[in-house]
């Protein structure tokens, strides 16, 4: 498989034409449309499968489809591997999970790292051996709650309760937070929405991340230069 910097690329898509990632909305995991789920189930063999235990969605800018890709990684675990698998909004300063799973939004992370909720507080239940985290509301900056996330043992004590962790990140251009959550995560799946994220944006949000990312194309062949092509495996 093509690598960049040496990082695994992957390609998953459903039949000829793109999964309509960007503004799915669903009740609960097992919402999503299946050509999103089923775009998705190749990206998860390559990622270990049953013996994923924590992975950071990310990508470059927003709109891309990264939220729907966590939901849809995260019914894989479940359906696919009867895991417990629980979602964690770490899109501090945007977070979309609850209200795209109809949950509450808060309390949530902030509040745990903060000292207000417990962990069992702000475990959110979604059917199934699914589970969310809501990102929660702080009157701390973005920053220094995320900074307390990374240096509290919050993200070990959630992975110790579940089977696996898949965080929606932040996206790494367009976030005050940067690049720092994707460090915590044994794997990075950095997803690309191809013909319409600037090559010059991906080329950037790629180059220096702590963590080499695995690499989802939204995407066909004839939309990518040779250079993107290599990176997805085409």
């Amino acid at each position: 498989m093509a690598t960049l910097s040496g990082s695994p690329a992957l390609r998953a898509r459903a039949g000829d034409r793109p999964a309509p990632l960007a503004g799915v909305t669903a009740p609960g995991p097992g919402g999503l449309p299946p050509e999103v789920v089923e775009a998705c189930r190749f990206a998860s063999l390559q990622l270990g499968g049953p013996r994923l235990v924590s992975l950071g969605v990310t990508s470059a800018l927003r709109g891309e489809g990264r939220s729907s890709i966590a939901c849809a990684l995260a019914e894989i675990q479940d359906e696919d591997y009867e895991r417990t698998v629980v979602l964690l909004d770490l899109d501090l300063e945007r977070p979309s999970l609850s209200r795209r799973l109809g949950a509450a939004p808060a309390p949530g992370i902030a509040e745990l790292v903060d000292g207000t909720a417990s962990l069992e507080d702000v475990i959110q239940p979604l059917g199934g051996g699914i589970s969310l985290v809501a990102a929660g509301a702080s009157a701390w900056p973005a920053s220094r709650t995320m900074a307390g996330i990374l240096r509290a043992g919050v993200l070990l004590a959630i992975e110790e309760r579940f089977d696996a962790v898949i965080a929606d990140l932040p996206p790494l251009l367009s976030s005050s937070v940067g690049r720092a959550p994707a460090a915590a995560f044994g794997d990075l799946l950095l997803v690309v929405r191809s013909g319409v994220t600037p090559l010059g944006r991906i080329r950037q949000a790629t180059a220096h991340l702590p963590v080499q990312p695995s690499v989802l194309l939204n995407g066909t062949r004839s939309h990518l230069p040779p250079w993107l092509q290599r990176l997805a495996g085409c």
